[in-house]
């Protein structure tokens, strides 16, 4: 589904990427873990075209997005979370939720809008009971989840998560990852850059280790269960 080949990124003379090459397949959940300044969001921010890429390529089902703006390589099938929550702070929960299905409202009608959003609410329970809030009012963890419900409205193919945990409270974080299971087990692709190691392991099916912007080791999420393999791949000893 998402195939990327060797790219390079450059800030300055500085590399932040250095041949890195990824690849996820359909209904499959991809790790990529490192140090802080490893370059891990220099990675999604070069998949969605949003930093200039010195060398490589990126293809989403086959299709050639290096060049490509980031709204279209979205209109593609691709939801992006970045590190920074997305919702517009001065706009009710509802108008947030409202913007992010813009084009299944346009497209499919506000009954099918409706049916989506009362099936997220299951999952979302502090979303609803604050619909009519402005999204500034919202707790860190509350607009992060409302940035989830956000990105699943969009009916992506593949959702891209930057440090979707980041700040949350552990009890957030565990919710967190109970929706990225059900993400999958709705037939969605995942790609998670995180700083939570044994849960991005657990929750994953391939784990790349990113350091010093280069791979360093991938595999089976199961073989980094084994400390030792991982102490070795992420911290080099």
């Amino acid at each position: 589904m998402l195939k990327v080949e060797n790219l390079v990124v450059k800030y300055g003379e500085a590399i932040a990427l250095k041949d890195v090459s990824l690849e996820l397949k359909e209904n499959e959940v991809v790790g990529v873990i490192g140090s802080n300044g490893a370059g891990k969001t220099t990675l999604l921010n070069a998949i969605m075209n949003r930093v200039k890429k010195t060398k490589g390529k990126v293809f989403f089902k086959d299709i050639d997005i290096t060049n490509l703006k980031t709204h279209n390589i979205a209109n593609l099938g691709i939801s992006y979370l970045p590190d920074k929550r997305t919702v517009i702070k001065e706009l009710s929960v509802m108008d947030n939720l409202m913007v992010a299905g813009y084009n299944q409202i346009k497209s499919k009608g506000i009954t099918y809008f409706n049916n989506r959003l009362e099936a997220l609410f299951e999952h979302f329970p502090n979303i609803e009971s604050k619909i009519k809030h402005k999204a500034g009012l919202l707790s860190g963890g509350e607009q992060q989840m409302l940035s989830l419900a956000q990105a699943l409205l969009r009916e992506p193919e593949l959702i891209i998560l930057d440090e979707p945990t980041a700040g949350l409270s552990p009890k957030l974080v565990k919710t967190v990852f109970e929706i990225i299971s059900l993400i999958k087990r709705n037939g969605l692709s995942i790609l998670i850059v995180e700083q939570n190691v044994n849960k991005t392991i657990d929750a994953a099916d391939e784990v790349y280790i990113l350091k010093n912007g280069r791979i360093t080791d991938k595999g089976k999420a199961e073989d980094f269960r084994d400390s030792l393999r991982l102490k070795q791949a992420y911290f080099g000893g």
